[in-house]
C-alpha cells in the first residue's frame, strides 16, 4: 500500500532528529556528496570526504557509517577543497561476442577487478543498474536498461541481468555502468594527484588526474557542479533528459531537427550547451549512444538543434533526449574563472564558460536549478547555476550556461527577503531537485553555531526562514556539510537533509516535509 503523507502546517512542525556521529570532527574543506537523481536508482550512500587520506559512506536507511578508504590526495587539505557525486559516470566499454538476452561478457576491463557478485549488491541489496547500447554493425539501434544480479570475478566479467533485453547483445555493442563516481579535490599548492576520483562500481580511487589550468593554489572555499546526464527535472523519468524522448524527422552532419516530443515551444538556445544523446535508431543502429554538444537550437515545437559533427549522422527516424553535458564539472572557487573539467579527456580548462565579474569567498555555495519544473515564461530556467558569492555579503549571483556561447553572468541578483543575512565562512547548502518541485536550495549560513537554516527558491528567487536546529555547533568552518536523502514509494517521494556540525561529529536530519 502506498504511503500517503498527510502534513500539517504549524502542527506538524519539522523536526531535527539526533543521527550517527561521524567519527572525526568536521574540519576546513570536509565536504558531503550526494546522489541527486529523482528516482530509487540513486545510491544508498551519502559520501564524506574529510580530509586527504579519509573518504567516508554513510548509510540514511540505516544510520551507519564506514570507512571507504582513502584516496591519498596531494596538496595541503583544507579550505578549498570539495568533493561532488556524478550519478551517471561509471565504467564503460565493449562487450564480447557469444552474449544471450540476459548475459554478457565485457571487454573493455573494469577499473578494478571486481569480485564474484561484487556488482549485484551496491550496498543495500540492489544490483548496479546497467545500460546495453546495441550500436554496433548490424546491432539492434537500441538503448536498454537492467539490473545486475549477478557477475563473474575479474576486470572482464559476465554480467548477468534481471529481466531480459529485447534484443541479442552482439559483439561491438557497448555498455555503461550507471553507478556514479566521487570526484574529490584537495587543496593548497598545484600537485598531481589533488584531483581524483572514487568508482562505486568497482570500490576504487583513480590514479591522478590532470590538474594543469587549476589555480596556482586552490583556497579560501570551493563549490562543484555536476552537468550529469541524470540530473533531470523532477516531474521527468530518469533517462528521458529535460523534455521527454524526441522523435527526429532529418539529421545531417552537425544538426538533428525535432518532430515530435517537445510538449512546450521552446525559446531559442534555451539548451545551449546541453547534450543530444540519441537513444534509438533501428534504421542507423551505429548512430545509437551518440553524445553531441548543443551549440545553438532554434525555438518552437520542432526546434533544429545544431551539435557538434556527428560520427555517425543519425537516421530521419532516431529518438533523442536533451540532458545535461554529461561530460562536464564545473568548479567555483575564490577566483572569477569558471574551471570546467572535461571527463572523457581529462582536462580543464577556462574557456568553456565565461568567467564571473566578482569571485567567490568563504562561504560559496553553487547549485544547478535543474530540477524545476520548467518555466513556460523563460524567467527561470534548468541553465541557471545559482552562485551564493560568500565573503560575509549577501549576494547571490546566477550563471546561465545557455544564456550565450561561453554562458551569461547576472551579477547580485535582486531576490525576496535580500537584507540583513550575510553568506560567510561555515556557509553550506544541499539542492534538493527531487521534491516540492525541485525549487529549493536549503542553506545553512555561517556563524559560530551553525543552528540557522534557511531555503533559497530557484524557480521564484525568495530566501526563507525554515528550521532552526537547537543543539549548537562549534567553530565555523568551510565545506559542504549538509547533504540530501530520500524516501521513494511509488509516486510518494520525501526528502531528509542532513547536516554535520561545524568542528563537531554531531549528525542531524530533518524531513523536508514543507
Amino acid at each position: 500500500m502506498p504511503t500517503v503523507l498527510n502534513f500539517k502546517e504549524i502542527i506538524d512542525l519539522p523536526l531535527w532528529r539526533p543521527n550517527s556521529p561521524a567519527f572525526v570532527a568536521t574540519a576546513a574543506g570536509g565536504s558531503f556528496a550526494y546522489d541527486m537523481r529523482n528516482t530509487q536508482r540513486n545510491s544508498p550512500y551519502n559520501y564524506f570526504l574529510h580530509n586527504a587520506t579519509s573518504l567516508y559512506a554513510y548509510a540514511p536507511k540505516n544510520d551507519e557509517w564506514i570507512l571507504i578508504g582513502s584516496p591519498g590526495l596531494a596538496g595541503a587539505f583544507g579550505a578549498g577543497a570539495t568533493a561532488i557525486f556524478h550519478p551517471t559516470q561509471g565504467p564503460r566499454g565493449t562487450i564480447a561476442a557469444g552474449g544471450t538476452t540476459t548475459s554478457f561478457t565485457l571487454t573493455t576491463a573494469l577499473p578494478a577487478a571486481v569480485a564474484a557478485n561484487q556488482l549485484a549488491n551496491r550496498g543495500d541489496g540492489k544490483g548496479f543498474r546497467i545500460r546495453l547500447i546495441g550500436n554496433s554493425a548490424g546491432g539492434s539501434g537500441r538503448v536498454e536498461e537492467r539490473i545486475i544480479i549477478a557477475n563473474t570475478a575479474g576486470t572482464t566479467p559476465t554480467i548477468t541481468v534481471d529481466s531480459a533485453f529485447t534484443f541479442t547483445p552482439a559483439l561491438g555493442n557497448t555498455y555503461e555502468i550507471l553507478s556514479g563516481r566521487v570526484f574529490m579535490l584537495s587543496a593548497g599548492t598545484l600537485a598531481a594527484g589533488m584531483w581524483k576520483s572514487y568508482d562505486l562500481a568497482t570500490n576504487s580511487f583513480s590514479g591522478n588526474l590532470t590538474t594543469t589550468n587549476l589555480p596556482a593554489t586552490v583556497g579560501g572555499d570551493s563549490s562543484l557542479v555536476a552537468l550529469a546526464e541524470g540530473h533531470i527535472p523532477n516531474n521527468r523519468n530518469e533517462f528521458t533528459g529535460m523534455l521527454g524522448t524526441i522523435t527526429a524527422s532529418a539529421a545531417t552532419g552537425t544538426t538533428i531537427v525535432a518532430a515530435t516530443g517537445v510538449s512546450d515551444a521552446l525559446f531559442a538556445d534555451e539548451y545551449r550547451n546541453f547534450q543530444v544523446r540519441v537513444v534509438e535508431d533501428t534504421t542507423t543502429p551505429t548512430a545509437v549512444g551518440q553524445r553531441r554538444r548543443i551549440s545553438t537550437h532554434t525555438s518552437g515545437l520542432t526546434p533544429t538543434f545544431t551539435v557538434a559533427a556527428w560520427a555517425v549522422t543519425p537516421s530521419a527516424t532516431a529518438k533523442f533526449v536533451i540532458e545535461n553535458d554529461d561530460d562536464k564539472i564545473l568548479l567555483f572557487t575564490n577566483q572569477t574563472a569558471v574551471y570546467t573539467y572535461n571527463i572523457t579527456a581529462n582536462t580543464w580548462d577556462t574557456t568553456t564558460f565565461a568567467a564571473a565579474a566578482a569571485a567567490g569567498a568563504a562561504g560559496i555555495v553553487a547549485s544547478q536549478a535543474f530540477g524545476i519544473t520548467r518555466d513556460t515564461t523563460g524567467n527561470n530556467r534548468h541553465s541557471q547555476i545559482y552562485r551564493i558569492r560568500g565573503g560575509a555579503v549577501n549576494t547571490i549571483d546566477v550563471f546561465d550556461i545557455a544564456g550565450a556561447a561561453t554562458g551569461l553572468w547576472s551579477a547580485d541578483i535582486a531576490y525576496g527577503n535580500k537584507g540583513g543575512t550575510t553568506f560567510t565562512t561555515g556557509t553550506c547548502g544541499a539542492y534538493d531537485p527531487v521534491t516540492l518541485e525541485g525549487r529549493y536550495m536549503y542553506i545553512n549560513p555561517g556563524s559560530t553555531t551553525g543552528q540557522r537554516f534557511l531555503r533559497f527558491d530557484v524557480r521564484n528567487r525568495v530566501l526563507e526562514p525554515w528550521a532552526y536546529l537547537r543543539v549548537p555547533g562549534s567553530t565555523a568552518v568551510v565545506g559542504s556539510k549538509l547533504a540530501l536523502s530520500y524516501f521513494f514509494d511509488g509516486a510518494t517521494k520525501l526528502s531528509y537533509l542532513s547536516v554535520l556540525q561545524n568542528s563537531s561529529i554531531n549528525q542531524y536530519s530533518i524531513a523536508c516535509q514543507n
